[in-house]
């Protein structure tokens, strides 16, 4: 009997058992419940542990944590099993629309630490919003910021590119003190100038969301990508990838020769590219490259016709439908061969490296994604990817099948995969009933695939630019919802500015049917995948079985998981939240007059500031087009102009 056993030796053996045998244990007599009721803690330590809700290394900082806010391990598993479950559509999601972010939204960061939320815009522009409250905090004007920029944001940095190839580097003003800015790469007159007349515009009330210049990254050739983490940007050029401090704007490696023939291959057009503090990742066309840090060894490749031959496929599954306060789906898995000829024509899109740097995710624009652990035993030959790897093949595009695939995106902290694809934003996360304590291999795949609902609209997927996902919530831009969503010189929604306006099929916007723009320069800044690469489509990247609740549910609740609100799809309500309304106080002061820069006296656009070569055309599409919208006629081709905010999907 376990309550005979010495403590020591009991609370071992009960570490490693998953909750919902703890849940039962306690129930089994009184001598188990009061063994586990005086040991509580460590109990329930070694179960968040067990579940991968906690990584070995955040243990103690979590236990101070917790004994300083009065919150138990307990408590803790609880509430981490409701957002699990909620990925899994097993408890209820929410819904809402940030729209202060703009109708234009290109790209998305997210620091939910610090509540912030910032975008580019197509139009050009970038925005910095409170996560809390939907409220501008602040902004660079389209006039500094490109058309469809691409940004990064890490530790306080935001990175974007520009027309001539730099890349500038914006600090958060409460975390430089009193340094003005860095000293080997300062920022230029542009820069500085854009940062003065800021001052003025946005309420000085508070600092929260502003930033400051910081750095000018002059690049030593044109680049193609360029990614950041933990402080280092990796930018890569077609030869060579280059990695700087940002933090002290210096260049410190480059890595030369990226395209050598290895295997019979280059690899091929430079698509994405990753880093962390041992390797760079190049993503290519051809090949998927790992280089040293530290040397720029190459030490590992993976070319799409070399993946697994076993693949699992994602299908419809509604043995167990989701709750109605959910719009996350379960999806079935269902094994079959991968075909030589669909890996052949397949190429790499995207790839990211996990947080503690163990593990790797790569998408191809087939629609394969691959899931590789300890991705470092390949590279030192201790395992073999077909060991290893779990590959999951999404449904496809019928008739174009490279037009699978359109975004992926990692949560560093716990695995957790986004993908969105032609036919569905998806949400892949780790078995939480498997883990490395337990058993060295799971059985596979190891993973639950669910899908969201609400967001099924083919031809809006396929205008997606950004989907990023943090441990509670996945972020996407996606059409506005409101029919009062207007372009005007004040901005939309709730009086908040927006970069430019107007909702896919609801009424027309005021804007006349043919507005001729000036000339502006080569497009070297649109239609770019995320990590500033060129693309010839619109729809570029960023850069199962889980055990029943039993009749008794999670500690001694019901199946149903408590203390959550059904969720709904009616997102007025978010705007009329009593709790925003002392958050958006500090706003009063806001200077709308700032978007006058955006906008003329009729609403279009202001003249801009490039001129170059091309000579592009809006024209407005009328309600008898299903997607609304706008177009822009470039050199005789048409290219969709998306109107598109925030969305946030949280558990």
């Amino acid at each position: 009997m376990l309550h005979l056993l010495p403590v020591e030796i009991a609370l071992q053996v009960v570490s490693y058992l998953p909750i919902q045998t703890l849940h039962q244990l306690v129930q089994v007599s009184r001598a188990w419940h009061d063994l586990i009721a005086v040991n509580e803690s460590t109990v329930y330590r070694n179960a968040a542990i067990l579940h991968r809700l906690v990584q070995d290394e955040n243990c103690d900082n979590l236990v101070s944590q917790a004994s300083r806010l009065e919150i138990n391990w307990k408590s803790f598993c609880r509430r981490e099993f409701q957002i699990e479950w909620g990925w899994r559509g097993k408890a209820p999601s929410y819904v809402e629309e940030l729209s202060a972010s703009g109708t234009s939204v290109h790209r998305i960061k997210v620091d939910e630490d610090s509540g912030l939320v910032i975008t580019t815009s197509q139009r050009g522009g970038l925005l910095v919003t409170n996560l809390k409250g939907n409220a501008p905090l602040w902004g660079l004007p389209p006039s500094h910021v490109v058309e469809s920029a691409h940004c990064e944001y890490d530790h306080g940095y935001i990175v974007f590119n520009r027309l001539d190839n730099c890349k500038e580097v914006w600090r958060r003003v409460v975390d430089a003190d009193n340094e003005d800015h860095c000293t080997e790469s300062p920022p230029d007159a542009d820069m500085l100038s854009a940062w003065t007349e800021g001052i003025s515009r946005w309420d000085a009330s508070t600092r929260h969301g502003h930033f400051k210049p910081w750095a000018l990254l002059r690049m030593p050739e044109h680049t193609r990508a360029f990614r950041l983490s933990h402080l280092t940007l990796l930018a890569s050029a077609t030869e060579n990838a280059y990695l700087w401090d940002v933090s002290q704007g210096r260049l410190i490696e480059t890595i030369c020769d990226i395209q050598r023939w290895h295997h019979d291959q280059t690899l091929g057009h430079i698509q994405y590219v990753e880093v962390n503090d041992k390797y760079a990742f190049i993503c290519g066309s051809s090949q998927l490259r790992i280089f040293e840090r530290g040397g720029g060894a190459l030490v590992y490749d993976l070319s799409p016709k070399n993946l697994v031959r076993k693949v699992w496929n994602i299908l419809s599954f509604d043995e167990h439908p989701a709750p109605n306060s959910s719009i996350v789906k379960r999806q079935k898995l269902q094994q079959s061969d991968l075909t030589t000829s669909s890996s052949a024509d397949d190429q790499f899109m995207a790839v990211h490296v996990s947080g503690n740097g163990k593990d790797i995710v790569a998408l191809t624009v087939c629609g394969v994604l691959i899931i590789v652990p300890g991705f470092q035993r390949l590279i030192s030959g201790e395992a073999v990817l077909s060991n290893i790897a779990v590959q999951l093949r999404f449904p496809p595009n019928v008739g174009h099948l490279q037009d699978t695939a359109i975004y992926l995106a990692l949560s560093e902290k716990d695995g957790k995969v986004a993908a969105a694809m032609c036919r569905g934003l998806y949400l892949v996360s780790p078995d939480i009933e498997f883990s490395n304590i337990t058993t060295e291999c799971p059985p596979r795949p190891g993973v639950v695939v669910s899908r969201l609902t609400k967001f099924e609209d083919m031809k809006l997927l396929s205008f997606v630019s950004c989907l990023q996902i943090t441990r509670t919530s996945i972020y996407f831009n996606w059409k506005p919802s409101r029919p009062d969503t207007q372009l005007n010189r004040g901005g939309g929604n709730n009086g908040y500015p927006m970069l430019a306006g107007g909702p896919i099929g609801n009424p027309p916007m005021n804007i006349p049917p043919l507005v001729v723009q000036p000339q502006m320069g080569p497009p070297t800044h649109n239609n770019q995948h995320p990590n500033n690469t060129a693309a010839t489509a619109f729809n570029d990247h960023d850069n199962e079985d889980e055990a029943d609740v039993g009749a008794g549910g999670f500690f001694g609740h019901s199946g149903d998981l408590p203390h959550l609100e059904p969720a709904t799809f009616e997102l007025d309500e978010y705007d009329e939240d009593e709790e925003y309304e002392e958050e958006d106080e500090y706003h009063e002061d806001f200077d709308a007059d700032f978007m006058d820069e955006f906008f003329d006296a009729e609403g279009g656009p202001f003249e801009h500031p490039m001129h170059g070569h091309w000579n592009p055309v809006m024209v407005h599409v009328g309600e008898g087009d299903p997607d609304g919208g706008m177009h822009v006629l470039i050199n005789e081709w048409f290219l969709p102009m998306n109107m598109s905010t925030v969305y946030r999907v949280s558990f």
